[in-house]
């Protein structure tokens, strides 16, 4: 093993906010190595860093110990260090194929592009993902999961000897997720360098060699993960040490004490009757107040042409959509249909809701300024100025600042909260909170599906999981008078439901 990358003293600043202070990160070649900490902890702006999309302020990089420079992306790539970003970095209107070669297009004679050279490549990094993509589709039509892969398998086209990802499974099934880990396996054992940005612990356990933690811009330590037989040994304590080194005294206990569902009012606020829009066939599904609902599927589904029908961006060609109460929406992707990344904190606490804001003689800046602090507060964004851009948070800030203004609205009164990954990119501490909100408003009478590729969050969150597959519900998993799950909601039973049918 030799080390690949080497950041050596790190700082980045933005404007008064010290993202990385003094770090430094070794990627050895043949290891997984994690990268963990709370939102804002400086995780993506390190990956970032050391892959050349961002030039830091002090200290430089190293690759294969010459130094990074100039200190570009275009050079990073040269020297075979690539990176799959937390948000998608695709071209819609171009296809698959053209999406995984531009920038690195394979050339014939007299400057033409080899095509089909380039398909054969695609073809062979597709294959290592265990990834059935189109190359003609145009990525417009492909679902998040989909996306997911192919920025992976653009990595893998230009033949990178150092990967970087940036939290790669929070959109995939358990199953899914073994699988991408089972080829960066393949892929460290051939002598790559793997690093993985990610919030979940039990992947950090399962898969990674070494595990770096941050905390508030700093790397506060670096620890090898120890295996008997495959599996980390004194598994319990590796989990408390990473997360006191991230967390200091939290825990990763995320259950939350659920209201009853329909507890005293037994109303249906939401009914799905029929539905016909895309994949969905004949979609069924009631939502009813105080109850969370799960809805777990592989992406590509009908999950997408769920959330657009509901919040009115689709007509179906079948069935119905009774809501009995306002919706409120979270999409699964935050940067494209959730924020404005141009405009500040403040206008997208509050956006869409500009008339609650109107006065005689236009628009009450203060009552904007009051409203978006507090939803800036109560949903833990950071950093809490509410002048600055959405681009200048992190993924799991902008997430918690969507959230809280879904979560906010509730002079409503009863509401029907449809939630799309709601903790994609988010960390224990940070999930944890969202779901403790998600409950408060079940138990001020929401009605609440969630969409998740998280079984785990589904299992913690929801009083019953829906399985859809092909655009169908096919079964549920439901909770006893206890609480408890009933044998059919393991992750390899619901697992089983959401592919039987793909």
């Amino acid at each position: 093993m030799a080390v690949a990358l080497r950041a050596l003293s790190v700082d980045k600043r933005y404007g008064p906010t010290l993202a990385v202070s003094g770090a430094s990160l070794a990627l050895e070649t043949g290891k997984i190595h994690a990268i963990v900490g709370e939102n804002g902890a400086g995780k993506s702006t390190l990956a970032s860093i050391a892959t050349g999309l961002v030039r830091p302020d002090e200290g430089h990089v190293e690759v294969f110990g010459e130094r990074l420079s100039p200190h570009t992306a275009r050079a990073a790539i040269a020297r075979g260090v690539g990176i799959v970003q937390q948000h998608f970095r695709l071209i819609d209107a171009l296809s698959v194929l053209d999406n995984a070669m531009l920038g690195a297009e394979p050339v014939r004679s007299f400057g033409r592009i080899d095509r089909e050279g380039a398909r054969v490549k695609l073809e062979r990094a597709l294959a290592q993902l265990r990834a059935k993509l189109d190359p003609n589709a145009r990525v417009s039509t492909l679902g998040v999961g989909d996306r997911q892969r192919l920025e992976i398998a653009r990595v893998l086209f230009c033949e990178a000897r150092v990967i970087v990802l940036d939290e790669p499974t929070a959109v995939l099934t358990p199953e899914d997720a073994h699988a991408l880990y089972v080829t960066l396996r393949r892929l460290a054992d051939d002598g790559r360098a793997i690093a993985v940005v990610t919030h979940k612990m039990d992947e950090v356990l399962d898969h990674a060699d070494e595990v770096t933690v941050m905390r508030r811009g700093r790397v506060v330590s670096t620890r090898a993960v120890y295996r008997d037989g495959g599996r980390a040994s004194n598994r319990g304590e590796q989990r408390r040490a990473l997360l006191h080194d991230a967390f200091h005294d939290s825990d990763e206990a995320s259950s939350v004490a659920l209201p009853g569902a329909g507890d005293g009012d037994s109303q249906v606020l939401l009914e799905i009757d029929g539905l016909e829009a895309g994949v969905l066939q004949g979609a069924r599904l009631e939502v009813r107040a105080r109850e969370i609902v799960g809805l777990a599927g592989v992406d590509g589904n009908g999950q997408r042409e769920l959330v657009d029908v509901l919040a009115g961006l689709r007509e179906p060609s079948k069935g119905a959509v009774h809501a009995h109460a306002p919706i409120e929406i979270v999409h699964d992707d935050r940067q494209r249909r959730g924020l404005v990344l141009a405009a500040s904190v403040a206008d997208n606490a509050v956006l869409g809701e500009l008339r609650r804001f109107s006065g005689v003689i236009g628009l009450d800046g203060g009552a904007i300024r009051n409203e978006a602090e507090r939803r800036v507060h109560d949903g833990g964004v950071v950093p809490a100025s509410i002048d600055l851009p959405a681009s200048a948070l992190s993924g799991g800030n902008q997430q918690k600042l969507v959230i809280a203004r879904a979560l906010a609205r509730d002079d409503a009164g009863r509401r029907i909260l449809v939630l799309a990954q709601p903790t994609r990119g988010v960390d224990i501490n940070a999930a944890r909170q969202i779901h403790r909100r998600i409950v408060d408003a079940a138990e001020a009478g929401a009605a609440v599906l969630v969409l998740s590729a998280d079984l785990d969050e589904l299992r913690v969150l929801c009083h019953r999981i829906v399985v859809i597959t092909h655009g169908r519900m096919v079964g549920e998993a439901l909770r006893d008078a206890r609480g408890q799950w009933d044998e059919s909601a393991t992750n390899e039973k619901l697992g089983a439901r959401m592919v039987a049918a793909r």
